[in-house]
């Protein structure tokens, strides 16, 4: 019980450092947040969308590139300037360090969605289910967050070099998962890819609390998100686990 405990203390003092010393970062600003949003207003301006159908895909593209850009830009940088070396000598398991960095994700993921569904609220946008969209938002953080560690497994001290492979699986997520076309009006194949993606079930679980429109339902989205997340984290801890025993 003991050791638990440190190791949550230690997971939150990793997330607290990230919190301070990252979120203003300007890679993380560029990716959490400018490219969200660029994409965003390359899919409404001149398309007619309602409030109600824009502000969905906004907030499940910020989810998704916001929560995923933390570890890609905090343990890079921390191996060029040594300090993840100096975590993984100090006497605390790396599965606390890599939970800190999803902990640190998770937070700036859920703190980024909130301006656009203040901006939402203010143009007459409706919330028909508030459970469903805080779950969404609460769970799509902390998958896509893992997903972010996961690939920051990548052995190199530049983000960049993990952004380039991460955006490979990032930006085509955001066409075959229900984000511009729902999933019901996609094709068969379509809907096939589309419930392999965890941005699927993330823009299901938004679209519902937002619209009151579920394709998958609150528990196949709610299961699908906990599925990716254990996935994500699991196959985060290993490789990094490979990539340390390597060094």
């Amino acid at each position: 019980m003991r050791r638990l405990l440190r190791e949550a203390y230690v997971a939150l003092a990793v997330a607290e450092k990230d919190i301070k010393v990252y979120y203003a970062k300007p890679s993380t600003v560029m990716f959490g947040f400018l490219l969200p949003v660029s994409l965003f207003l390359s899919y409404v301006v001149g398309r007619g969308v309602t409030v109600d159908e824009a502000i969905p895909v906004l907030i499940a593209q910020t989810l998704l590139f916001a929560s995923s850009s933390i570890g890609p830009v905090t343990i890079p940088m921390e191996r060029r300037v040594k300090t993840f070396d100096r975590f993984l000598v100090a006497p605390v398991s790396l599965q606390a360090i890599l939970i800190g960095k999803t902990l640190a994700g998770l937070a700036y993921g859920t703190v980024a969605s909130i301006p656009p569904i203040a901006v939402g609220l203010a143009v007459g946008m409706s919330v028909r289910s508030p459970l469903e969209l805080a779950l969404g938002i609460a769970l799509s953080s902390l998958t896509f967050s893992c997903m972010g560690v996961m690939f920051a497994s990548i052995p190199t001290q530049n983000p960049g070099q993990v952004m380039m492979p991460l955006n490979f699986v990032r930006i085509p997520m955001l066409f075959v998962s229900g984000v511009f076309i729902p999933v019901s009006r996609l094709p068969a194949w379509g809907r096939a890819l589309a419930a392999l993606s965890p941005l699927t079930y993330s823009m299901d679980l938004v679209r519902a609390g937002i619209q009151g429109a579920r394709h998958f339902g609150l528990l196949t989205s709610t299961l699908g998100l906990l599925f990716y997340f254990i996935l994500f984290l699991t196959v985060a801890m290993r490789f990094h686990l490979v990539i340390q025993k390597r060094e």
